[in-house]
């Protein structure tokens, strides 16, 4: 197949807004591809080379791509930066170039889809000295043979940035389309497969040849990471109770940890680490492999935890981003783990010795756990964990999520509000006071529902206050949002010196409404350009929720916030009005 070819369907995609038109263009794309060109057709639609899950990266940068576009074709880098600047993609700036290109080789060839897919899967191979050059060389080379429309997506796929605005759901209903009936139980076939597979080239190769059928066999597979079951967040302990108690179902509360999200896959000797991003962490986490083969008696399992790092003076709990320095260490791996120990607390088993726990119950589930859990205290443990009071006179339920599932109610309080008990309000505060995020929720009945918040599971956390803080610094958007400037630095005010402190970078919680006033406010005060980067004179006021402060050396404040989001712009406020550098530091230290 002629990458032309992929690329017409590229552009028949961006013309188009309409979900049903890109599922359409899909799902004809699909069908007409042959068995050979399926699995490869389907990664580069979604804009990789991977499968979802394979950790591999290309390790080409923005600068790395520049790079090679002039050198394919000699147009000036700063020519090249200009365009990008101009349009916000760098494709189209590798297509302008290509278009007005000054040299190209004597011997080119037509591009096909194949070719650009080993390219770039080869790309995550090259290592040590010269590899970066060996990467800009073989982008020039596939970029040589491209003509400028060509060159846009070649780019865009090399930057991880398709913008032709197709996600998972889409993908999903276009395989149903292709190979199904397009029926609401072929999109939730479709849609299963690919939880438990994280893969749609076997999704749809499967759906290709076997149909439902086919299919419903998938299963869980040792080494390919399932998508986490998500959390709602709940109004409150009461609130939060009542809801996951589906039908008076019993309730597990478990402490709320800080750290990382894991997905450990055992098969003999061989253990792998995943982060709920389905990064494999392995190599970072030799200590909770070793944890793991030590008190993990299982020949084949796949449990779930999370990871916590401890301070290794006074056993208290670490922030995760002091954590998050293991999960980016590449180096001196031993000697970090020693600065940073952690302990696994596992709290769920979705695979044990070729059964798949999927379906199973959580209380199921969970007494799974137990019997292949050996606990070694700082190392690998159950994660901490009571049952929720859930009687109407207050008594305990019994039930810790492994025995009866039913109870008569939840307690209430004189005008029928859901109360949460005292039992409950302790563990709690307990999981505070240990240094925690808060509680999870769980419904013992529940069965494992991959990458969907479900109201099976909810979590519990203070709600912090809103702060008014300074926009200093912007950066222009990638993908779909690419016009907008929605990566946004935000700064406190020291009270003593009047000079603005960094806390955090924003990126989420607004409209596209909201990012387009926004933009139209921030540009005129731009005062300095670096590439997508700008310095702006220090005007707009926002409101920004948030989870948590956590110190940082990152920014000049000494803190961080943790998933900032906006609320709204303060018309109101001055940039002398803005809160405090005191404030953050106070609320860092009430929480």
């Amino acid at each position: 197949m002629e990458y032309a070819a992929l690329v017409d369907v590229y552009e028949r995609l961006e013309a188009t807004s309409s979900n049903l038109e890109k599922t359409a263009i899909l799902a004809e794309a699909l069908a007409d591809a042959d068995e050979a060109q399926l699995p490869i057709l389907v990664k580069l639609l979604r804009g990789t080379p991977f499968a979802a899950w394979e950790a591999e990266e290309l390790g080409i940068s923005s600068r790395l791509t520049t790079e090679a576009i002039a050198t394919a074709t000699g147009v000036d880098e700063d020519a090249i930066e200009a365009t990008w600047r101009d349009t916000g993609d760098l494709g189209d700036a590798a297509a302008e170039a290509v278009a007005n290109r000054k040299q190209r080789t004597l011997v080119t060839t037509r591009l096909d889809v194949r070719t650009v897919h080993d390219t770039l899967q080869e790309l995550a191979t090259y290592e040590g000295e010269g590899s970066q050059e060996r990467r800009i060389e073989a982008v020039a080379g596939l970029l040589n043979d491209a003509d400028a429309s060509e060159a846009r997506y070649v780019v865009r796929t090399v930057l991880g940035h398709l913008r032709v605005g197709i996600g998972d759901g889409t993908v999903r209903d276009a395989i149903a389309d292709a190979f199904l009936d397009g029926s609401d139980a072929a999109i939730e076939a479709v849609e299963r497969a690919y939880q438990v597979t994280n893969d749609y080239r076997t999704v749809a190769r499967t759906a290709k040849r076997d149909g439902v059928d086919g299919l419903a066999e998938l299963d869980v597979e040792l080494f390919r990471p399932v998508e986490v079951m998500l959390a709602q967040k709940a109004e409150g302990l009461p609130e939060g109770i009542d809801e996951v108690a589906d039908e008076g179902a019993a309730v597990r509360l478990e402490h709320k940890f800080d750290g990382v999200r894991t997905q450990i896959h055992k098969q003999g000797n061989e253990i792998r680490v995943f982060t709920r991003r389905l990064e494999d962490v392995t190599a970072q986490f030799p200590d909770v492999v070793a944890a793991v083969r030590e008190g993990v008696d299982a020949t084949e399992c796949i449990v779930e935890g999370e990871i916590v790092g401890y301070d290794p003076d006074t056993g208290e709990v670490l922030p995760f981003q002091t954590l998050s320095k293991r999960i980016k260490r590449k180096y001196d791996v031993e000697e970090t783990a020693a600065e940073i120990p952690v302990t696994v607390h596992l709290f769920d088993c979705l695979y044990r010795d070729n059964e798949s726990l999927l379906d199973a119950s959580l209380r199921e589930r969970l007494t799974a756990l137990e019997r292949i859990l050996a606990p070694e205290p700082g190392a690998i443990e159950l994660a901490t964990h009571q049952a929720a009071e859930s009687t109407a006179d207050g008594g305990e339920s019994g039930d810790d999520g492994r025995g009866d599932d039913t109870a008569s109610g939840r307690a209430k309080d004189d005008a029928g509000e859901t109360v949460a008990a005292e039992a409950d309000r302790a563990f709690y505060a307990a999981a505070l006071d240990a240094g925690h995020e808060g509680v999870m929720l769980k419904n013992a009945a529940a069965s494992y529902q991959p990458g969907r918040r479900v109201g099976y599971m909810m979590k519990v956390k203070p709600t912090m206050e809103p702060l008014d803080l300074v926009v200093t610094r912007a950066q222009w958007s990638e993908g779909r949002r690419s016009e907008f400037l929605g990566r946004l630095f935000l700064a406190c005010r020291d009270a003593e010196s009047g000079d603005l402190r960094e806390v955090g970078r924003l990126a989420t919680g607004y409209t596209d409404e909201e990012l387009r006033d926004l933009t139209a406010r921030l540009e005129p005060l731009v005062t300095e350009r670096d590439g997508r980067q700008l310095e702006l004179q220090p005007e707009v006021v926002l409101e920004i929720e948030y989870e948590e402060i956590q110190p940082s050396p990152e920014y000049d404040s000494g803190f961080a916030l943790r998933f900032p989001r906006f609320v709204r712009v303060r018309d109101d406020l001055r940039p002398t009005d803005a809160d405090t550098l005191d404030r953050v530091s106070t609320l860092h230290d009430q929480q």
